[in-house]
């Protein structure tokens, strides 16, 4: 009730009222001037192959003729590959695994030059966009796969990568998850925060200029990093503790401390961590998961027979009815807590697609229109607008980039 009344008085003294008719009349144009950038995007291990080519029409949620219809600029496309354990084998495969994420994400921008270019800067990125491109920024979920030491990062970061989030689901040789998981053996705790060499993986990245993520660790971890780092710091993907209380939902103290370093939060477009979930949901799923391997359509339709596939979409759906999914307007109520908390500089947008991301109104790249819209209907100008989708992302990394290039 008290965060109810907080938000309702807050925008009132924050925010100037839109009336409907002109929402309906203003924010697709609105949407169209301003740099529209989504801050966490996952690829596929078959991204760029067959049916799961980009430059089409595809089951994905995100590809090339989505972001046309949905007037997202460009994305930060990231590398994910499910972490195991830390014996040299392990870590070959990890980089084998990564190897061929990145090397996707470079087939997209070398087979559709004229549609998507790679943006290593904020400038370049905006450069593609004054070209009427889209642009792909290219990203890392969980640090584990760079192996027992740094020798990778220099070669990765020569190829585009600007951004790291240093953990995923469980500890990791850098620092601990916000999500330990039992099959890897993870306490509650490992290394107590950052390792001694996570701390050296933040120095570096701060040299070079890739931009430190903390949108899975611990609290420890989070007021560690943004103490050690020289640089700004982001949660690219993250929800709010105080309106869903998990663990992998950022309390108000981390995002202060995120903020004071300079840095961005994303307020990620992911159900649960918008929405409390009812009781059953969670069960219902499992059981999907475990009939069909994944949830992941994409995935699906790759591995599976056609029939297959149309019986999951009808059990999904049905999913779906009985457990609706989060709103954009339960997505703009946490931006608008982060905005009240942070200010409007220091909070953008991501959605987490491909990877359990997408809510009602905002299910895949085509829709990205109606986060706008829904902004627009709250109040929000066009200056604070352009902030949360692209402007407080490339602030941040151009100081990162200064960092880097004083150092």
């Amino acid at each position: 009730m008290l965060y109810s009344l907080f938000l309702s008085f807050s925008l009132v003294t924050v925010f100037m009222a839109v009336s409907p008719a002109s929402i309906a009349q203003d924010a697709r144009a609105l949407h169209d001037r301003v740099i529209t950038f989504d801050a966490e995007i996952d690829i596929p291990f078959d991204f760029m192959e067959g049916g799961n080519n980009v430059g089409q029409e595809t089951v994905m949620q995100v590809d090339l003729p989505k972001m046309d219809r949905g007037g997202l600029d460009g994305a930060l496309f990231v590398n994910w590959v499910l972490q195991e354990g830390r014996t040299p084998s392990a870590y070959a495969k990890a980089r084998s695994d990564a190897e061929q994420k990145f090397s996707a994400i470079e087939k997209m921008v070398q087979t559709y030059p004229d549609r998507i270019g790679l943006a290593r800067t904020a400038d370049e990125a905006e450069m593609l966009v004054a070209e009427g491109k889209h642009f792909a920024v290219m990203g890392l979920v969980n640090a584990w796969p760079i192996g027992p030491d740094l020798t990778w990062l220099p070669e990765l970061f020569d190829r585009g990568l600007r951004n790291i989030t240093l953990t995923h689901a469980g500890h990791n040789q850098f620092a601990d998850s916000s999500r330990p998981q039992e099959r890897l053996n993870d306490g509650k705790q490992e290394h107590g925060g950052l390792s001694e060499l996570g701390r050296s993986l933040v120095r570096e990245m701060n040299d070079l200029g890739v931009i430190v993520d903390v949108s899975q660790v611990t609290p420890q971890a989070v007021f560690q990093t943004s103490e050690l780092s020289s640089a700004p710091i982001i949660a690219s993907h993250s929800g709010i503790k105080a309106i869903i209380n998990t663990s992998r939902n950022l309390s108000d103290s981390e995002m202060v401390a995120i903020k004071n370093t300079g840095g961005t939060i994303g307020i990620v477009a992911f159900s649960s961590y918008l929405k409390a979930s009812p009781p059953g949901k969670r069960e219902a799923l499992s059981k999907l998961t475990a009939e069909y391997g994944t949830t992941n359509v994409a995935a699906i339709t790759a591995a599976l027979s056609p029939e297959k596939v149309a019986q999951f979409k009808v059990d999904f759906a049905a999913y779906g009815d009985a457990f609706p999914p989060a709103t954009v307007a339960d997505y703009v109520d946490s931006i608008t807590y982060a905005v009240n908390l942070l200010g409007i500089e220091h909070v953008t947008i991501s959605s987490d697609m491909e990877h359990g991301g997408g809510i009602a109104g905002w299910m895949d790249a085509g829709e990205a229109f109606h986060v706008t819209e829904e902004l627009v209907s709250r109040g929000y100008t066009e200056d604070q607008i352009a902030k949360l989708w692209w402007r407080n992302f490339a602030r941040m990394w151009r100081a990162v980039e200064a960092v880097a290039n004083e150092s």
